[in-house]
């Protein structure tokens, strides 16, 4: 079943969305495994990470995500000669759009600068 888009997280979770034309991309698989090895911040931050090309999304495990690839570029105004890293608010909204490598302490930053992630920091305080 493809029919689920984006906006299924939307407020749940933010997502990392890996962008490339082959998931078998050396720089992809080396920078996603940067990201994936540090699993206790993804979950830390709502954090969910899939890998898109044109016509396949596949889950952080490498299973086929539940997901319709052209539904999603389309929603997310991609170009299919861009190649990156893509992060998504728990808002819906594009908060960083970056060419690969991505070290993932930049995206972790960026998040924990955002208001909704202080906010939730805050409230796991109380």
């Amino acid at each position: 079943m493809t029919g689920q888009d984006l906006q299924d997280y939307k407020w749940k979770n933010r997502l990392l969305i890996f962008v490339a034309e082959n998931t078998d991309n050396k720089i992809l698989k080396t920078n996603l495994t940067a990201f994936t090895e540090q699993q206790k911040e993804l979950t830390e931050r709502d954090l969910m990470i899939f890998v898109i090309n044109p016509t396949h999304i596949y889950n952080q495990d490498g299973s086929k995500a539940n997901l319709n690839p052209g539904a999603v570029y389309k929603q997310l105004n991609l170009s299919s000669g861009f190649k990156g890293l893509l992060l998504i608010g728990k808002d819906g909204f594009i908060k960083a759009k970056k060419a690969y490598p991505v070290a993932p302490e930049a995206i972790f930053t960026k998040i924990d600068g955002m208001p909704m992630r202080q906010a939730e920091q805050h409230d796991k305080e109380r």
